[in-house]
């Protein structure tokens, strides 16, 4: 479903656009919106089309595993106890007012284990595109362009959870801000990007294994988890990520990225993200739909932190091998690694995930998908775990707003 509408953007029509961007935190971005709103020829307003494209997506689990809720590792979206899990169920839509300004917002709907329902407002911001120099600006609330997985929602992963570095490095429920933006597209031979971009980090009112960690005790003596979570950056963030995609024809296609994410973490001290990818694909057909395809996706994330006792680094690698064999079914096989840290207690963990999918697609914009994946955790000083998922989903609606 598809609602477009042609509007004369008058004065007044640009003043309310004027209030909401400002509730987003966008006061720049909204004066920009203002003037090309008002656009005019011959003195004639200028009408532009406005287009809003809702989105739905849906994802549930069910399995076992010897794992248990509150073990360190697992991403709030994650599967995490027997039988069944409701992963999430995401509401969104984009909007495209003209050829300079989109936006996207998001609101998922999600269960932890043994509570009801709850609901979070994951991303929300605008974007100028199209603009003078090749730049795009966007403000809001944004996952933040780090690597490969953190900037895509849950309906967008290759497996059934999270990478194990991104759970730990930047949270349960992926590395948002609250924050602007700006992003220029090089007039290079290839396609590539750098983007700043500037903020907060949004706090999450959910997280595994937080049972019991009201602070009763002052602030001088952390428990293991909530020093874990204190290293995380959370204020005065800046963020900084180049990515260039490339390939010798439409078959073979590269794309290497390089990120860096520095901020004030818990300790009012600071914490330093590193990270590289690279993702290798082949297509039989080429740019064409259809044919079977193979991607190699790597990605490592190095942590850097100072904390009251001095600090402590640590980092993590992951990568994937994804086939269409057939079209409409793919295997992959994934392997994690994060290392182990002594203070705070973290510990080396290695995790090998193979899983094969088949995807559904009923035209219409309505897709769906089934997924069988197994997990081998591997955790220093701890059993081995093991777990079983199947995970079923449904997609509607085009391509989203990033």
């Amino acid at each position: 479903m598809k609602m477009k509408t042609t509007y004369n953007m008058k004065k007044k029509t640009t003043y309310n656009m004027k209030n909401i961007s400002s509730k987003l935190g966008l006061p720049v971005i909204a004066a920009m919106i203002s003037s090309l709103a008002t656009g005019t020829s011959h003195g004639e307003i200028t009408p532009l089309d406005i287009r809003l494209d809702p989105t739905l997506h849906f994802r549930a689990v069910h399995g076992n595993t010897t794992m248990h809720d509150g073990m360190e590792g697992l991403g709030g979206h994650d599967p995490s106890q027997d039988n069944f899990n409701f992963q999430g169920f995401e509401i969104g839509t984009s909007l495209h007012i003209g050829e300079h300004v989109k936006g996207f917002a998001t609101v998922n709907v999600y269960k932890l284990d043994g509570d009801d329902f709850d609901a979070e407002f994951e991303e929300g911001f605008l974007k100028l595109v199209n603009l003078p120099g090749g730049f795009e600006l966007r403000g809001g609330r944004m996952l933040s362009r780090l690597g490969i997985q953190n900037a895509r929602h849950l309906h967008a992963w290759d497996f059934a959870d999270a990478n194990l570095m991104n759970v730990r490095f930047l949270g349960e429920e992926g590395f948002a801000v609250d924050g602007t933006e700006i992003t220029w597209l090089a007039p290079t031979p290839w396609e590539d990007a750098l983007s700043i971009g500037f903020g907060s980090a949004v706090a999450h009112d959910h997280e595994h294994g937080e049972d019991g960690d009201d602070d009763d005790g002052g602030d001088e003596d952390h428990g293991h988890g909530e020093e874990a979570e204190m290293a995380r950056p959370e204020k005065n963030i800046v963020a900084i990520r180049y990515q260039a995609l490339f390939g010798p024809s439409d078959f073979h296609r590269f794309r290497a990225g390089g990120s860096f994410l520095t901020g004030d973490n818990g300790f009012d001290k600071t914490t330093r993200i590193y990270g590289a990818d690279f993702t290798y694909t082949w297509r039989e057909k080429g740019l064409e739909s259809g044919g079977k395809q193979f991607r190699w996706r790597n990605e490592w994330l190095m942590r850097d932190v100072d904390t009251d006792e001095g600090g402590f680094k640590d980092n993590g690698y992951s990568t994937a091998l994804l086939y269409e064999f057939i079209e409409g079914w793919e295997a992959g096989l994934r392997y994690d690694y994060i290392e182990g840290v002594s203070d705070p207690m973290l510990a080396e963990r290695r995790r090998i995930s193979p899983s094969i999918t088949k995807h559904f697609d009923f035209g219409n914009d309505l897709r769906a998908l089934v997924r069988l994946q197994y997990n081998h955790d591997d955790i220093d000083g701890h059993e081995n775990e093991d777990s079983v998922w199947l995970q079923f989903g449904f997609d509607w609606g085009p391509g989203e707003v990033r």
